[in-house]
């Protein structure tokens, strides 16, 4: 069976509301990425490319069926037939696994505060008191 290497920032990460897409699949590490800037968008975080290695991101790293790829596509609002309209984009990032992929936001951060901290969990875990349904 075909499999991709997925790297997960927000509510797609272990313990959190998103997570059960994920739940048979197996995690294969856990790490920072850098060349990414978190922001907070209320019950969900976005990731933007920095172009260097400024910031950086805590992310978990799946290996992932092309059919749970495909629920995580519907999840993220990212449609490969028109990338440019799609919530996120489904880009490749390079991993200690290989070539993986990551979703970023697709949309204006204008007004979404940046976290410097890069860490979603560890910020569900001690700042909000529930959380939405998108993902990341």
């Amino acid at each position: 069976m075909p499999t991709n290497i997925i790297a997960v920032y927000g509510t797609l990460r272990e313990g959190l509301n998103n997570h059960e897409l994920l739940a048979d699949c197996k995690r294969i590490g856990l790490g920072w990425l850098t060349g990414f800037r978190m922001h907070n968008l209320g019950d969900f975080p976005g990731i933007v490319s920095t172009h260097e290695n400024g910031g950086r991101i805590r992310v978990e790293w799946y290996d992932v069926s092309d059919e749970i790829l495909a629920s995580l596509d519907q999840l993220e609002g990212y449609d490969p037939k028109t990338p440019e309209s799609s919530l996120y984009i489904r880009k490749r990032v390079f991993s200690p696994y290989g070539r993986g992929w990551i979703y970023v936001y697709n949309k204006s951060l204008d007004h979404a505060p940046y976290m410097e901290a890069g860490d979603w969990e560890r910020y569900s875990r001690t700042s909000m008191p529930h959380q939405g349904a998108q993902s990341a």
